[in-house]
């Protein structure tokens, strides 16, 4: 067990030099072939004037690769003293809160761990005040990311007169796509009759739908597991009526998509299971519309 700590504590010493020297470097010098240091970032200040700071996860993960950044810290002792060691850095000028922020990650590959909060208790008391007055810091994934950047970029304000204007941020060289969800939850406008949706820059939330069979960038084949027909309305065993698509029965409440223009609107299929009476679909947020017999449907296999 001795020889195999010493080569734990060989290991931590020879990545905490590594590590330490690419820091100091890239503070004085630059990140190589950057001409300075980038950091994409986004700062959000709390209303109780907490900060925290949001990187891309990839971005760390690169540096990491690229630079054969490692911390293999595997007892508390070594973790506690590689973070001394950053707050040391950090506290004496020779690093920057960012390159702080990259030594949490290469220390701490799991964010969220209880590790953190327990080794902090150990550090002694100034390291740990001086904790409590930095910026924390999350990774989130490049789709968070670059949608939250896109969202930060909306405008909107209130005319004296009117109702509220938005435009949505203009590019000339670059067209996004979202997904319906992702677009709803960082614009708060929601639409269930696409699979993408393409912001069109303008003073109105206006946006070109697309499906997945005409998806612009990698068109879908026709989803499998999917019953396509036209809804129409027979007899059950008993004599009971009900509907069908292509002669598979269709269940109260099943997931079902209608055709409508060049897009499926997807939603709940819903029946009085009176004849005459036409078919109910709730496509979500309380939201339903009303379909005929006839209807170009898919249904679940």
């Amino acid at each position: 067990m001795r020889g195999l700590d010493k080569n734990n504590s060989k290991t931590i010493e020879n990545d905490l030099k590594h590590v330490m020297n690419y820091m100091e470097d890239v503070y004085k010098s630059g990140m190589p072939g950057k001409g300075g240091t980038e950091w994409p970032l986004v700062i959000h200040r709390w209303y109780d004037a907490n900060v925290v700071y949001h990187y891309p996860y990839s971005y760390f993960s690169n540096l990491k690769i690229k630079n054969r950044l490692r911390l293999h810290a595997d007892t508390k002792t070594d973790r506690i003293k590689a973070l001394k060691l950053l707050l040391d850095k950090l506290m004496s000028g020779d690093i920057d809160i960012h390159l702080y922020h990259l030594g949490l990650y290469l220390l701490y590959p799991y964010l969220g761990t209880s590790n953190r909060v327990h080794d902090v208790e150990s550090i002694g008391k100034r390291r740990a005040d001086f904790i409590s007055t930095l910026p924390r810091f999350e990774l989130e994934s490049n789709d968070d990311f670059i949608s939250r950047i896109w969202s930060s970029l909306i405008e909107r304000y209130y005319p004296e007169v009117g109702e509220e204007v938005v435009r949505l941020p203009d590019f000339s060289e670059v067209r996004m796509l979202f997904n319906t969800e992702r677009f709803g939850n960082y614009t708060g406008t929601y639409y269930f009759d696409a699979d993408w949706l393409e912001p069109i820059p303008g003073f109105r939330m206006n946006v070109k739908k697309w499906v997945g069979e005409k998806d612009p960038m990698t068109p879908e084949p026709t989803k499998e597991g999917m019953i396509e027909g036209y809804i129409t309305l027979g007899h059950e065993g008993g004599g009971s009526l009900r509907h069908f698509v292509s002669g598979e029965k269709v269940h109260a409440g099943s997931y079902i998509e209608v055709k409508f223009g060049d897009g499926w609107i997807k939603g709940r299929y819903e029946w009085s299971f009176c004849q005459g009476d036409p078919i109910q679909i709730r496509s979500g947020r309380n939201e339903s519309f009303y379909i005929n017999e006839g209807s170009l449907v898919r249904i679940r296999n």
